[in-house]
């Protein structure tokens, strides 16, 4: 037990250095507005963990009111860069797809191999760092890519914690309710009003959410976080 002890006494310093390591740079913005951010990360299981994580797996179940099926979704998201790696199943349907700077947008849906268009490389690129999973990372790191204030948020009483990057655009924005958890997140592309929390090991998000004006929900089956990023094999598209 002594031994242990000690162990403990040398190891915490040692995280708490990388950890601080980590937060140099720090991001930009409104200070009280960072904080908010900085509570909201704690309320999905707190900026040590979130600073140490470099990708996530999640699995969702998709219920799309213009379908006749549901399906399971897993995605893989690299938190290091704009890449992703998704896999869409149902009994009558199944698609791969993915995109990264090196190798574009490139789908495989029911066996038909297809390049995306420019058009949604771009809109990939644009709203990767904006992820909510990307955005907690950011938050715990410290990362002055991100410049974060306050603006008017569309549900009465609410303000909203906006995300601008390098080019002083805002890409992003998120409302939280009392207790700091995300209630609602958009980009220039989407917008999700989410659930309740849930736990998944030691991080928490919102267990569901509803697309726009309701056309679609997922239910998050699992999430899991890694301190390793994604084998970049994931994002080559096939080579027959």
């Amino acid at each position: 037990m002594k031994s242990f002890m000690i162990f403990l006494c040398l190891i915490i310093p040692l995280l708490n250095l990388s950890y601080a390591q980590e937060k140099m740079g720090g991001v930009r913005g409104d200070p009280s507005a960072i904080a908010e951010a900085e509570a909201m990360v704690r309320a999905m299981g707190g900026m040590e963990i979130w600073a140490q994580l470099k990708s996530v797996h999640f699995v969702h179940e998709w219920y799309p009111w213009y379908r006749i099926d549901s399906y399971i979704e897993n995605e893989i998201l690299d938190l290091t860069g704009p890449r992703s790696w998704v896999e869409e199943k149902s009994e009558i349907h199944h698609r791969i797809r993915a995109y990264s700077p090196e190798h574009k947008y490139w789908s495989i849906t029911n066996g038909e191999f297809a390049f995306g268009s420019e058009e949604s490389f771009r809109n990939a690129m644009e709203r990767a760092p904006y992820s909510i999973y990307r955005i907690a990372r950011g938050v715990a790191i410290g990362d002055p890519y991100y410049e974060i204030r306050f603006g008017a948020g569309d549900i009465p009483r609410t303000r909203r914690l906006e995300f601008y990057g390098r080019d002083s655009v805002m890409h992003g924005w998120i409302i939280l309710n009392a207790r700091r958890e995300p209630l609602v997140w958009a980009t220039t592309q989407y917008r999700y009003t989410f659930g309740p929390m849930k736990r998944f090991g030691n991080l928490r998000v919102p267990n569901w959410a509803v697309y726009e004006n309701g056309t679609t929900m997922y239910e998050m089956i699992s999430l899991v976080g890694s301190n390793q990023p994604p084998d970049p094999s994931l994002f080559e598209p096939p080579t027959e």
